[in-house]
């Protein structure tokens, strides 16, 4: 048993480009035993089961990049997004609009008392 109390480094994830992938199946696939096969495996530090998935990539006429993680994007998410954002917009439009009616009310009712004094002091010129 080590009586090491160093910490050692997390192992980064490796990636493999397109051309890797595509260098290691051949190197697997040009094995002729089960024996070759493994050794091929051992060298690269690589499981079966993501040859098995590199396979089926090139296969199925996919490009062979790394498989996407995470959850399925959901269909309706952009729609409830867009509907989202022109609601907002809308509401700062409605908003706008009924400070501009706000505003011409009030400029309607100044005229009409400038109006109205106006008569009123037309009236009293006329009976003088």
């Amino acid at each position: 048993m080590s009586t090491s109390t160093e910490v050692r480094p997390r192992p980064k994830h490796r990636t493999f480009t397109a051309d890797q992938r595509l260098t290691i199946l051949e190197e697997y696939e040009a094995a002729t035993t089960a024996l070759e096969r493994a050794a091929v495996m051992r060298k690269r530090g690589i499981y079966s089961s993501l040859l098995f998935h590199w396979r089926k990539q090139r296969d199925g006429n996919t490009t062979v990049s790394k498989p996407k993680r995470g959850r399925p994007a959901n269909p309706e998410a952009a729609e409830n997004k867009r509907l989202i954002a022109e609601n907002e917009r809308l509401k700062r439009r409605l908003e706008k609009s009924e400070r501009t009616v706000a505003a011409l009310g009030k400029a309607h009712a100044l005229l009409q008392m400038i109006a109205s004094e106006s008569v009123a002091d037309s009236e009293r010129s006329n009976q003088s």
